[in-house]
């Protein structure tokens, strides 16, 4: 590995049905848990609804296997019944970017639906993440810029709020969407404060 990968950090196998997803990798011995997608209220006053992607992982030491499908809006009904809807909370100032971002990775998950069901998604661990942007900048590899989100903590961990901090590998032509190559999404991940990375 080069110097600013440190390991695989996860693979994403998109899926378009994701219970019979969870009940195959059951049924190889994985433990999943239920999966969860974000959600908010389409208009004043209503229930958050979900919509962008639902997910949930295998986990292993450092590092896990996302199984991730792209939810049609109104197709509720898709997805398993013990999934659990996360509302968006941010600022006023910052949702309309976060409903654009999860817009445009929900877009990605289903252009690679379009193609076929698989691994389409590649993140790397890399604990100095400013300087792989960098780097990448500085060779002409375009990418989306290091990113910077904030999610519960696995059970067991030192403090209840994660951050992570990502980039994805932008495509090349003019047709490529941000933060996805031909094949899916490829990037790189720093979890600070995870023990490891």
């Amino acid at each position: 590995m080069g110097p600013d990968i440190a390991r695989i950090h996860h693979v994403g196998h998109i899926v378009e049905i994701l219970a019979q997803a969870l009940s195959l990798y059951e049924r190889l011995g994985f433990v999943m848990p239920p999966p969860s997608c974000p959600a908010m209220s389409r208009r004043e006053g209503a229930a958050p609804e979900p919509f962008g992607a639902a997910n949930t992982h295998a986990d292993f030491p450092y590092s896990f296997l996302e199984l991730a499908t792209w939810v049609k809006e109104g197709d509720t009904g898709s997805l398993p019944a013990d999934t659990h809807l996360v509302p968006l909370q941010a600022p006023a100032e910052v949702l309309p970017l976060l409903v654009e971002r999860i817009g445009e990775t929900s877009a990605n998950l289903a252009a690679r639906l379009d193609r076929f069901q698989g691994v389409h998604i590649l993140m790397f661990s890399s604990p100095a993440i400013d300087k792989v942007a960098e780097r990448l900048t500085s060779a002409d590899v375009r990418h989306g810029g290091v990113n910077t989100v904030r999610r519960a903590a696995p059970e067991g961990a030192k403090v209840p709020v994660e951050t992570v901090r990502y980039l994805e590998i932008d495509g090349e032509g003019p047709d490529a969407r941000p933060g996805t190559v031909a094949e899916g999404r490829v990037g790189r991940c720093h979890v600070v404060g995870w023990v490891g990375v």
